[in-house]
């Protein structure tokens, strides 16, 4: 058990977590519950927010995240994924609901009912932070909150 905390607590000092898993076709569904293809966002960087409506620290990232999305100058598309039904998430129709009743009107969020992004990434906990070539392969992951200029900085 020392060994695997030791091995953990090594990879997470380097700061990322780097795989060669790939998000392509990744069906997911929409705010409104419509089905979506990770595919569509295929040829541009990616960055991806994992999180959780019962996170604070998730929650308190939230507005930030909305700001980021609006922002015309950045070079990569922003995205958040829950996953209802995942990890303690609300089922996808509560989450729905919860969710519109909040004012993030810049920020995509999609919706991952059968964890499956949750565990091509390997995410262990919320928030995760993912980041996507133009393939849709995942160049790293990072654990827990990141600001919009630590966020900018690891997409580069």
């Amino acid at each position: 058990m020392k060994k695997l905390i030791a091995a953990i607590a090594t990879l997470l000092s380097f700061g990322a977590i780097s795989f060669g898993n790939t998000l392509q076709g990744v069906q997911l569904k929409d705010i409104n519950n419509k089905p979506v293809s990770l595919n569509k966002y295929k040829g541009k960087k990616i960055y991806i927010k994992m999180w959780a409506s019962w996170c604070p620290i998730c929650l308190s990232g939230l507005s930030e995240i909305n700001s980021l999305s609006a922002d015309k100058s950045k070079n990569f598309t922003v995205i958040t994924i829950a996953s209802p039904g995942q990890k303690g998430e609300k089922p996808t129709a509560k989450f729905i609901q919860w969710y519109k009743g909040l004012n993030y009107k810049n920020t995509t969020v999609l919706l991952d009912e059968k964890g499956e992004v949750l565990k091509r990434a390997k995410v262990l906990g919320y928030p995760s932070n993912i980041v996507l070539d133009g393939n849709l392969n995942i160049v790293k992951t990072l654990p827990g909150h990141l600001t919009a200029a630590q966020i900018k900085g690891a997409v580069k």
